[in-house]
């Protein structure tokens, strides 16, 4: 069901940074106006949405060199990306220390992107030893991070400068504000992705005490991870 941890670690690497435009070109309003314009596509669609947050990542970094942090970041941010590209997600965008991303629906049925979106964060949960003897290995501080997903309608916006487009809708906010409810390297869905999952075979769900608040009602959230096999002993 998941990616072979081998094959992970292949597209790892040092995240160039580019400096920021100077203040005359801002200063262009013509230009800087239409740089700012965003467009929003006049139609939806209906998506898994996932983020992936590092855990107390300020005060970690807060000790280490410019390198270092870059190197922290960058082999965090590839090697999640990878994985859930892998699955054949989408990367909307990083966060600094966490990533957005989507698998979209295509065809009549969500199940194939539900389990791509389920099994995507499984392996980030599963592979956490993995990704730390990584971080060991090049003398950084080991990482711990949390992972949320939600399935609803999402809308699209690019701006002109930008081949990538953004995200935006409730489900998108709703995925941001669980992802503080779940523990450290685990997954955590909400009531919508639920409904379409919970039938789904290979997969161990447990609901969470603690819920979120929406339009004054309670949201349902679960945990999410691979079954485990009974044993005939």
């Amino acid at each position: 069901m998941f990616l072979n941890d081998q094959v992970l670690f292949s597209n790892m690497g040092i995240i160039e940074t580019q400096d920021s435009p100077s203040l005359n070109m801002a200063t262009n309003s013509d230009s800087a106006s239409q740089q700012d314009n965003i467009f929003f596509s006049e139609k939806s669609r209906m998506c898994c949405v996932g983020f992936v947050d590092m855990v107390d990542s300020t005060r970690i970094t807060a000790g280490l060199t410019t390198r270092q942090m870059s190197k922290y970041y960058s082999l965090f941010i590839n090697w999640v990306s990878g994985i859930i590209s892998g699955y054949s997600g989408k990367v909307v965008k990083n966060t600094g220390d966490g990533l957005l991303f989507y698998f979209a629906l295509r065809g009549d049925s969500p199940i194939k992107i539900v389990r791509n979106c389920l099994d995507s964060a499984i392996t980030l949960s599963v592979l956490h030893r993995s990704i730390n003897r990584k971080f060991i290995s090049e003398l950084l501080p080991e990482l711990n991070y949390r992972i949320s997903l939600d399935y609803g309608e999402v809308s699209f916006a690019q701006t002109v400068d930008s081949t990538t487009s953004d995200i935006f809708s409730t489900t998108v906010n709703i995925c941001a504000r669980i992802n503080k409810v779940v523990e450290p390297n685990k997954v955590i869905i909400g009531g919508d992705l639920y409904r379409i999952a919970r039938n789904l075979s290979g997969y161990d769900f447990h609901e969470v005490k603690k819920t979120i608040s929406i339009s004054k009602r309670a949201y349902p959230l679960y945990t999410v991870s691979e079954a485990k096999l009974i044993s005939d002993d």
